[in-house]
């Protein structure tokens, strides 16, 4: 994580502090469509109950359009998958977990001519995210696991920072803070066949950040990139077993950290 961190600081001061002269036409927003494909370290932990961590490959899919104004829309796509790895010091811990999740974002934004070299684009727009986690099966310690399900509508303000490398290349870098509007968190706790009813726990509290910096030349884009999300503890809801009240529970603050390498085309 740290070597990561120093990547993205290094490749971050190189996009400050270039100066290469080129077309201003290259460093605005294009429209057109972007895919792309990401390979990354993901790990969600709930500090001191547990973590689960793995890899995952995703897809990502843009739609932009651009108006002579300077004004953009974008619509983005995302989607994630790979198995993790629970671990837990009082449930004990399991392998190979499926563990997928899908975000849709709708943006707006507008380009800013600073000088010849470097073009901002402030954005923002709103977001949901879908994550599904099956822990179904036991654990190391004969524990019961169930399925999971997170569901996040929020908030993205972020800022695009373009600089020019040359006529053909440029960097770009995206910086972005996403509020956390309503959460919603689904344990199926009848998985495990003790009686245990199904929670759902409202999420108030809660951010996330997103870094990228991408080398950019022609059509084709390739960087590395994290995305973070805080949230804090859940309402308390009550649990119950067999139909009888059993008590109240809720679900724990925790975050979730990502970081990777992407590459997209842009057609």
């Amino acid at each position: 994580m740290k070597k990561m961190a120093a990547v993205l600081i290094t490749i971050a001061v190189l996009s400050v502090t270039t100066t290469v002269s080129a077309e201003p036409s290259t460093l605005n927003t294009q429209a057109g469509y972007n895919i792309g494909v990401s390979s990354s370290y993901y790990q969600y932990q709930e500090p001191g109950i547990m973590s689960a961590k793995g890899s995952k490959i995703g897809l990502d899919l843009r739609a932009t359009q651009v108006f002579q104004s300077g004004m953009f829309i974008r619509g983005d796509l995302r989607y994630a998958l790979g198995l993790v790895d629970y671990s837990s010091n009082s449930t004990g811990s399991a392998t190979g977990e499926p563990d997928w999740y899908i975000e849709v974002r709708s943006l707006f934004g507008k380009d800013w001519g600073i000088n010849e070299n470097v073009v901002l684009s402030p954005y923002m727009g709103l977001g949901y995210r879908y994550l599904f986690n099956d822990a179904r099966g036991l654990t190391s310690t004969g524990n019961w696991g169930y399925r999971r399900e997170s569901n996040y509508f929020y908030l993205p303000v972020g800022l695009i920072y373009r600089s020019a490398l040359n006529d053909q290349a440029r960097l770009v870098s995206t910086l972005e803070y996403d509020h956390l509007l309503a959460g919603k968190q689904i344990s199926r706790l009848s998985d495990g066949g003790q009686g245990d009813g199904d929670l759902t726990n409202k999420q108030h509290k809660g951010y996330g950040l997103k870094l990228s910096v991408m080398y950019q030349k022609n059509n084709l884009a390739i960087g590395p990139y994290v995305d973070y999300w805080n949230i804090a503890q859940s309402e308390s809801v009550l649990l119950y077993k067999n139909g009888s009240l059993y008590g109240i529970a809720w679900e724990p603050k925790n975050n979730t950290i990502e970081f990777g390498v992407k590459a997209s085309y842009q057609f």
